[in-house]
């Protein structure tokens, strides 16, 4: 990247998302270490791993920034069909925990599910930009059409099964949808079909137990409390006994014991109710609210109707992950398997995570026309 283009990168954005990725990783290392140790392991071996992602992760970004966003445009057909063939890929490689979601590659394994978020962003806004030349925003016609880029790799991931994702990816195409001008009529149609078509596959075998179990639980978790209330039950307890100002970092009495399972991935934010308590939490909150507002502002400068609907996109991504990640450590909304962005252990979403920071940076620095 050059010099100058790099002088006109957003600052805020970037410090609060390394502020998150550092604050995400201690707390990793926090709930990780004991159990590691107990188990005759390097106690750092997590944290280790997730410093590898962020630091890959980093090189993303900055390799995306260097690139013209609107030359993605042109790239979108070809990343949105090679994200759903390693959809498909994965129906046909094994397991892992039971779920065919990940494709393992050595001691690494990449999860199709969170590449496609990022593909279907840019695979909607080149196709909103072309119909916006070719005329009538009101046509249905063209707002079902858009969908299907939506409900192809939508029916691939309850395949797997996973029932979060495509709940992530219809909430992107509502948000860009909206954002581009969609008559709300259209858009009210289109989701109260989804929501008829859900209830009648409800009591079809597409759902599995689990997926029904977690909702169940959700509405009267007490009818389960050692099986799918466990999680929330736990989280609650955890988050709760942080108090005002928490036990201190690295002293999470339930973080060590084991008490939270997936504590380091989908629960991480408990570790920071424990140890840091509501101000913590607080803060943190407040990180992700400066996060979501950087990218409003970087939709409103957008000077191309492709940077904007990106940046939309993005902001729909994150905003729902951090929304449906926190509101079930605490007990709000049902338990889906959805991490908490730049803080959940992993590497799929931390490189999905920075890729679309660093989309967010390419529009950001092209706000202007740079002249050399």
């Amino acid at each position: 990247m050059r010099r100058r283009e790099f002088t006109r990168a957003d600052f805020v954005l970037l410090a609060v998302v390394l502020l998150l990725t550092a604050f995400g990783a201690l707390n990793i290392y926090s709930c990780t270490h004991t159990q590691l140790t107990e188990a005759g392991l390097d106690p750092t071996l997590r944290l280790k791993m997730q410093l590898v992602w962020i630091a890959l992760g980093l090189i993303a970004m900055l390799a995306v920034m260097a690139i013209d966003y609107n030359k993605l445009a042109t790239l979108a057909p070809i990343l949105y069909g090679i994200c759903v063939a390693l959809l498909i890929v994965v129906l046909i490689m094994g397991a892992v925990r039971g779920a065919s979601r990940w494709i393992s590659l050595g001691p690494l394994h990449i999860q199709p599910a969170e590449t496609i978020k990022l593909a279907l962003i840019l695979m909607l806004g080149a196709f909103l930009v072309r119909w916006e030349e070719e005329g009538d925003k009101d046509d249905f016609t063209m707002v079902a059409r858009s969908l299907v880029f939506v409900g192809g790799p939508a029916f691939l991931l309850i395949l797997q099964p996973d029932l979060g994702t495509p709940i992530v990816l219809g909430f992107i195409w509502l948000a860009m949808l909206f954002i581009f001008g969609v008559r709300l009529v259209h858009l009210g149609a289109i989701v109260l079909a989804v929501i008829v078509t859900f209830s009648v596959a409800w009591n079809t075998p597409i759902f599995k137990p689990h997926q029904k179990a977690r909702l169940s639980a959700f509405v009267n978790p007490e009818d389960d409390p050692e099986g799918a209330g466990y999680h929330v039950k736990q989280s609650k307890v955890a988050i709760g006994s942080g108090h005002f100002t928490g036990h201190g970092a690295l002293k999470g009495r339930m973080s060590k014991l084991s008490f939270i399972p997936d504590q380091h991935t989908d629960f991480i934010f408990t570790v920071v109710g424990e140890e840091y308590g509501f101000l913590g939490s607080v803060a943190i909150i407040a990180a992700y609210a400066i996060l979501l507002w950087r990218g409003l502002l970087i939709s409103l400068g957008a000077k191309e109707l492709f940077g904007r609907l990106v940046a939309v996109g993005v902001l729909g991504l994150f905003f729902f992950h951090v929304f449906v990640n926190v509101g079930m450590t605490i007990g709000l909304l049902p338990v889906k398997g959805l991490p908490l962005p730049f803080m959940s252990y992993g590497g799929s979403n931390m490189l999905i995570s920075m890729l679309a920071v660093g989309l967010l940076q390419s529009i950001h620095i092209r706000r202007h026309k740079i002249n050399f």
